[in-house]
């Protein structure tokens, strides 16, 4: 019977042939003259990880055939490179366009190798300890990022007539509700984290839930959570769809199988020169709990 790291191995292998038959087939339908476009972004420092993220210059725009190899480089790329963080995974936002009749082949391709990286991810799930996971992987696989072998690539379903690439620089805000938070603080006493003694958890959790029960009836609670500054692509299809306009991480290059290239719209630095007034937030000031990003809310 296989262990957890062979049947890990095993998948890699075959993920690897799956990814070297498309590349190769990808690399047949662009022909000698691809056309292509890639966005080269800095990468983070190790050590550098947990800095704010202010200004992001792109360093490179490819096109043709080095944007090619460059994407094809890209969606084999699992591995730390020299000097940078372990903890900021590489992005190549761009595109890879193919003629039409080309879908029937890359199809079928794509899902394999996207059906390859979730049973690799499922395999490391099955270990419900995070620093398990840590030892097995890199063990097995020294230097290996996992969320760049579990990121899909993206075979866009139709037609599109414009590629907008931009900046997502958002907040999850999400409705808390004060009964459930104080259900699961209770249970969380139960449940202290790595490196912190029992008694210190349980001052840290008990804190918390007077906070939440103290709080007047008309102050709602919110969760507040900065997701990090990534490149994204709003897609706009040819055909009259609801929505007629889509948006799509952009982490790796799209594989666009259509005869026409749509208007596209290059990535800029970050941040854009004209950015979109937001409204003033109601949701500010401390957090009540920092370390779930729980804030105060008064409609």
């Amino acid at each position: 019977m296989f262990t957890l790291a062979a049947e890990l191995r095993h998948t890699m292998d075959q993920l690897e042939l799956a990814l070297a038959e498309l590349n190769q087939h990808l690399r047949q339908q662009a022909g000698s003259a691809p056309v292509a476009a890639a966005w080269l972004l800095p990468q983070t420092p190790t050590g550098k990880e947990h800095e704010p993220v202010e200004i992001i210059t792109i360093e490179e725009h490819m096109a043709g055939l080095p944007a090619l190899d460059a994407a094809l480089a890209a969606f084999g790329r699992w591995h730390i490179s020299p000097g940078c963080s372990a903890k900021a995974s590489f992005r190549l936002p761009g595109f890879v366009l193919l003629p039409a009749a080309s879908h029937s082949v890359i199809a079928p391709l794509v899902e394999e190798v996207n059906h390859l990286k979730q049973t690799f991810r499922a395999l490391v799930q099955q270990l419900d300890d995070k620093d398990k996971k840590f030892t097995l992987v890199h063990d097995t696989f020294p230097g290996l990022i996992t969320l760049q072998v579990y990121r899909q690539l993206t075979l866009l379903p139709r037609s599109a007539s414009r590629l907008g690439f931009t900046w997502a620089n958002k907040q999850i805000i999400q409705k808390v509700d004060k009964i459930k938070l104080v259900e699961q603080l209770m249970q969380s006493r139960l449940s202290p984290p790595p490196l912190v003694d029992e008694h210190t958890w349980l001052q840290c959790i008990d804190r918390e839930i007077y906070d939440v029960k103290r709080l007047p009836a008309h102050i709602e609670l919110r969760l507040r959570r900065p997701v990090k500054t990534h490149p994204m692509v709003n897609v706009r299809w040819h055909e009259q769809l609801t929505p007629r306009q889509q948006q799509f991480k952009a982490h790796l290059p799209l594989i666009l199988c259509q005869d026409e290239l749509p208007a596209v719209t290059p990535l800029g630095n970050y941040p854009p020169a004209n950015t979109r007034k937001r409204r003033s937030a109601r949701i500010g000031g401390e957090p009540l709990i920092p370390r779930l990003h729980i804030y105060p809310y008064q409609p």
